[in-house]
């Protein structure tokens, strides 16, 4: 199977002068590394043309003699916490000279051939790369076996179809991976000896794990040797060397086997000429570099083959990291100080999270983003990886190139990425073929996909070729071997690639189909498709993905059957199918990485008509990805976005949220899935999390919460997130015990009854009991407690109230999530900076006078305050404007209820605590959205009007339950003690109607405006048309944020209230005021918008456009949010829902101009024009 493998090339740039000046620096002040300089006789005596491999590999340990070779983790005995023995690692390394590895592999070698083990047997091989591993697989050179390496994460099932075509004498697996090897041994009776590695029978656990496999192994009637490398070491010393092994060239020595993606894997052939050459390292580089490496991959693969002999080859010394879960990673590197490095993707995403938790702990005003990153830099490029890299590369996949540009920045050296595969070797570098060891090359036409040799502007089709690193053929399988290669013995790679000039080509496609993601997996989209069409809902579906992401994406089309049943309720169908696609996985034993994470539901089958299938009715693949890629790049892009920002959002807001829900958006962003889909019993190696991806998720929360998380409990098979929660809570101080969504409604509850909400679940019954008799608010407001005033609405409702209490003395509290008190304020002011000094210069003179911000959270009890605050609220307020909530339309209503649901049952608590103080509640038009239309009414019981609501994964379905429920205890509260209560629906905030720069950037609203201005594309017209054709009158439903504040602060109790009412603020108007009506203002003061007749047409144009955008304009766009434009909204002149109410109020309170609710008008849409030009998002 193809891979990448990564390599110095030929220095070309600045960056690579710069490089090799730097070698001779280093290596001049370095004794270290000037030590380790390759010898010009040892590498002349090694390359010697005809030798055997092992004369090979004997001069090249003794011709280094007494250099360091191989270096672990030096460690020491401890007792464990449970009074056992265990290794505790010690902040050194020790090593094992090139002569001691010799000496090493002939002991072992004597060792084995004394139990009767012969030249031509074959060893299995299983466990973590180390000294151990590495000592035992040149003791099988030595004596001449054939080294057959197994993954570790391979089935049972695929590691025994190996061992029953290799039959191997000799089992050699590591203490960690004992029980899965004992597994396969008894199912393979060919393996007369058991060999442990990396085994210490000073540690309990170890000791008796052995025991067990010995106990196991007699229970079941095998008697076969069974003995530690350490006694096979020693017994070995003592007795005569074994015989050298033939020297044929083409005596079979190595078998490397494929992962299995297109079904059984096969065993690609290694013999002696071929495993000579990877210890012979002929293709150096122009630069000589003394190697100090690290080795982390498996031997399993050729890219931890070729990162071990690499650095033996040319002298250096290979280190190894400490820990298969390469928990150990950095703590280890620090200690290498290496002078190569070769990374992973996955490794350098994990250097990346590094660099970027460390950027935002530091933040600092006075200094630049860029002062403190490139500090960062040097400090993560000479402590943790030791000042000293002078090469590096990518191996296994490609690398993303913003995260290329990331690695050569902090490491000042050029990464490498070359091209390569286990059959041929090495292919090119940077997209120039390599000359040697490619002799000849040619493209041949792959018609059933498309890709032609006379494609335009560069040839295109499978890339063949002829190396003299070329495999035989893959063991017992000559028909296998056949097919790859062709009538005039050219290799067939399987890829296609772009001829963009002579030896210069670009991958493009598998013409087989199969993937390589990111982490290096191989993935046969064919396989999975067959596999998710057996899904009784899933009709057609093309499997997606690229060698840049670490998962597959997919477009779905459903049976006509779901169509229809789901036709009403399109929503619930992507659940299902995604249900449905996990349930297929798991009947198919399918890798996490193999279940799509995301999918478009197409509902028009894929035909051949529309050129998407064949006339054999196969899936046209380019066809397919001309069709879907941009959209399903584009979902790419929205995901790791999505991901990044809520990674960084994690680190802002973890002091102010509970640790459960940070833990749990941790593990979502992390793997990208979506807060709704983890519930508290889910495991994190449940989700996809392997080891690396573990030990991202342990840094991300020692980071997030400062207490230390190991990857052993995170990974622990006991553990769900709900303990690992639990274990940080243990940690910390704990918090004070609260209602939750599972004591309210029950754990699985997937309807939810206003029945369930009452008080005495939230709060004490004294509480309650003594509110009935408490005495109200007599005076008109002096002081107001405001919740969320660092939010878009709560900004306009904390300056409104400044503007009226200000000039009579009055005092407005805000609170704020915040550290303390300093932070908190810092927060809320940040939101007056707009680039308004109008606005600024006001706020801070009201401010000055009437303003107290208070560190605190709704969503904790008692508010986050002390006793002493919280009495001193529950005296002096005379108000409490809640617009504060955990706005999210992603969670679900469990994850929400603590902040929305329990935080209003706080805010009740404060209302009814000395005075009664009457309540303006800030809820939303989404409660509408389980009523129908002709039930709803504006100032009716929500009790009765909505008595029970679904709980689903429906848009924003648990934002609006949650607001829902804190509009039943209101009404509850109210019942209780006649507590007063405002409350007020909001639809779309539109900007403020004066201040400069005040526009909420992340609304739809906004992304719209600013993506017609960029792409300078509308439609004839966003809604549908008249049977005619025609343009319809429809309107637009938004309320400008100050006229918005304004009127919930005049209604909600600028004089003294009682009673309970509820306000839809809407924009009710019959005026034709419309997104097309938007467009006509914007062309008519002269911005270039362009209208096209077909919506479609524009929608496919508008799309591509939003595509090509610079990164951070794309993100700021709608494009994220272009579903809501798929099709032609209805045209609608008018509210939907009531608004008699909130007219009826806005005219008494005589709000705004003339007591009368605003239109939209063509000054406020020009003024969007203009605050978006004035915040540069065009």
């Amino acid at each position: 199977m193809t891979e990448t493998i990564s390599t110095a090339a030929v220095p070309t740039t600045d960056l690579e002068e710069q490089v090799k000046r730097r070698i001779e620096q280093v290596v001049s002040n370095d004794p270290q590394l000037a030590a380790l300089l390759p010898e010009d006789s040892v590498t002349e005596a090694v390359n010697e043309p005809d030798l055997p491999l092992v004369e090979v590999i004997r001069r090249l340990l003794e011709g280094y003699g007494d250099r360091p070779a191989l270096g672990q983790r030096a460690f020491e005995f401890a007792t464990g916490d449970d009074g056992a023995t265990v290794i505790a690692l010690k902040p050194e390394y020790t090593t094992v000279s090139y002569r001691e590895l010799w000496e090493r592999a002939e002991a072992i070698a004597a060792a084995w051939h004394e139990q009767g083990i012969r030249d031509g047997d074959f060893v299995a091989q299983l466990g973590f790369t180390s000294t151990d591993f590495a000592s035992l697989d040149v003791a099988g050179l030595r004596l001449g076996t054939v080294s057959v390496p197994l993954q570790t994460g391979a089935s049972l099932q695929q590691r025994n179809a190996i061992l029953e075509e290799t039959r191997p004498a000799v089992f050699a697996a590591s203490i960690e991976y004992l029980d899965a090897a004992v597994d396969s041994v008894l199912a393979t009776p060919s393996v007369r000896l058991l060999s442990v590695f990396d085994y210490h029978p000073e540690v309990d656990s170890q000791r008796e794990a052995l025991e067990a496999v010995r106990a196991r192994l007699e229970s079941a009637g095998r008697t076969i040797a069974v003995e530690a490398l350490a006694e096979a070491l020693a017994r070995g010393r003592d007795l005569p060397g074994a015989p050298l092994p033939s020297a044929d060239p083409d005596a079979l020595r190595l078998l490397i086997y494929t992962s299995g993606s297109t079904g059984t894997p096969k065993g690609a052939m290694y013999p002696q000429w071929l495993v000579a050459n990877l210890w012979q390292k002929k293709w150096l580089t122009d630069d000589v570099i003394p190697s100090i490496g690290v080795n982390f991959m498996p031997m399993s693969h050729l890219a931890g083959r070729l990162t071990l002999m690499g650095t033996l080859s040319g002298g250096g010394t290979a280190y190894y990291i400490a820990s298969s879960d390469l928990s150990t990673f950095f703590e280890d590197i620090a200690l290498i100080r290496p002078s190569e490095v070769l990374f992973v993707p996955r490794v350098v995403e994990m250097v990346f999270q590094r660099f970027q938790a460390e950027l935002d702990r530091s933040l600092a005003p006075g200094e630049s983003n860029s002062e403190i990153a490139e500090r960062i830099k040097v400090r993560i490029r000479d402590e943790d990886f030791g000042g000293r890299v002078l090469s590096a590369g990518s191996g296994s996949a490609p690398l993303s190139p913003e995260m290329t540009e990331f690695m050569e920045s902090l490491l000042q050296v050029p990464l490498r990425d070359g091209y390569g595969s286990t059959e041929a070797g090495g292919v090119w570098r940077d997209g120039v073929l390599q000359r040697p060891p490619v002799t000849d090359y040619k493209l041949v036409d792959v018609p059933e996909l498309g890709y032609f040799t006379t494609d335009s502007p560069h040839p295109r089709g499978e890339l063949r070729l002829k190396s003299e690193t070329m495999f035989p053929g893959y063991y017992k399988r000559p028909e296998t071997t056949a097919d790859v290669f062709d009538d005039e013995g050219y290799y067939k790679t399987g890829d296609v690639v772009a001829e963009l000039g002579p030896d210069h080509l670009k991958y493009l496609d598998r013409v087989k189909n199969v993937l390589k993601l990111a982490q290096g997996e191989f993935v046969a989209v064919s396989k999975l498709e067959a596999a998710y069409t057996g899904s009784p809902l899933v009709r057609q579906i093309f499997v997606y993905g690229n060698s840049e992401r670490s998962f597959l994406l997919a477009v779905v089309v459903p049976t006509p059957e779901v169509l229809e049943r789901y036709a009403d309720s399109p929503d619930a169908l992507k659940p299902l199918i995604q249900d449905s696609l996990q349930q297929v996985a798991k009947d198919a034993e399918l890798q996490s990485y193999e279940i799509p994470r995301d999918f478009i539901v197409e509902t028009v089958p894929f035909t051949v008509e529309s050129g998407l299938l064949s006339d054999a009715r196969k899936l046209l693949r380019p066809k397919l990805k001309d069709h879907y890629g941009e959209r399903l790049e584009a979902l790419y892009a929205e995901l790791a976005e999505s991901q990044n920002e809520r990674l960084r959002q994690l680190a802002r807001e973890a002091a102010t949220r509970p640790v459960l829900e940070t833990v749990t958006d941790a593990a979502a962003a992390l793997l990208g899935a979506s807060s709704s889909d983890l519930a508290p019993d889910v495991r994190f190696i449940d989700l996809g999390g392997d080891s690396l991806s573990a030990l991202s998720y342990s840094e991300l929360l020692r980071d997030i919460f400062e207490v230390d998380v190991p990857v052993g409990v995170i990974n622990s098979v006991a553990n769900d997130l709900a303990a690992i929660a639990r274990h940080i809570e243990a940690q910390r101080t704990g918090t004070a015990t609260q209602p939750t969504f599972a004591s309210v409604h029950g754990k699985d509850a997937t309807v939810i009854t206003a029945g369930e909400l009452t008080l005495d679940k939230f709060l004490d019954e004294s509480l309650l009991k003594a509110a009935k008799d408490i005495q109200p608010v007599t005076a008109d407001v002096k002081t107001v407690l405001v919740t969320g005033g660092n939010g878009w609405l709560g900004r306009w409702l904390v300056l409104d109230w400044l503007e009226r209490l200000a000039p009579n003395g009055g005092k407005v509290y805000a609170l704020i999530r915040g550290a303390d008190a300093e932070a908190a304020r810092a927060r809320l002011d940040a939101v007056y900076e707009s680039g308004d000094p109008k606005l600024s210069a006001h706020y801070r003179q009201l401010a000055q006078q009437s303003l107290e911000v208070i560190a605190g959270d709704f969503g904790d009890q008692d508010l986050g305050l002390s006793q002493e605050v919280w009495q001193k609220l529950a005296k002096d307020v005379d108000l409490i404007v809640h617009s504060g909530a955990l706005v999210n339309h992603v969670l679900p209503y469990s994850q929400l209820f603590g902040p929305n649901v329990a935080g209003t049952a706080e805010i009740i608590k404060l209302a009814i605590s000395e005075r009664l103080k009457p309540v303006t509640y800030l809820s939303t038009v989404g409660i509408a959205d389980q009523i129908p239309v002709t039930e709803f009414e504006e100032d009716s019981d929500v009790r009765v009007m909505s008595a029970e609501r679904q709980i689903n994964d429906g848009y924003a379905n648990g934002y609006g339950n949650s607001k829902w429920a804190g509009e039943v205890l209101l009404r509850e509260a109210h019942d209780l003690a006649g507590l007063p209560v405002r409350v007020f629906r909001s639809d779309m905030i539109l900007a403020h109607s004066d201040y400069h720069g005040q526009l909420n950037v992340t609304d739809v609203f906004t992304r719209s405006i600013q993506s017609l201005l960029l792409t300078g594309v509308a439609p004839a017209s966003f809604y549908e048309l008249d049977a005619d054709g025609n343009r319809q009158r429809a309107h637009y439903d938004g309320v400008p944020g100050d006229f918005t504040a304004a009127s919930i602060t005049a209604i909600g109790g600028v004089n003294v209230i009682d009673g309970y009412r509820s306000f839809d603020v809407f924009n009710p108007h019959h005026d034709g005021v419309s997104m097309d009506t938007f467009v006509d203002w914007l062309i008519d003061a002269g911005y270039k918008i362009t209208r096209i007749d077909d919506y479609d047409q524009w929608l496919a144009r508008f799309e591509l456009a939003l595509k090509g955008l610079p990164e951070q304009q794309r993100q700021q766009s709608v494009l994220p949010l272009l579903k809501m434009y798929e099709k032609p909204q209805p045209a609608i002149d008018g509210s939907a829902l009531p608004t008699a109410e909130f007219s009826r109020a806005v005219h008494e309170a005589k709000v705004g101009d003339g007591g009368e609710i605003p239109h939209v008008t063509k000054e406020l849409i020009l003024k969007y024009a203009s605050d978006i030009q004035l915040l540069g998002l065009v």
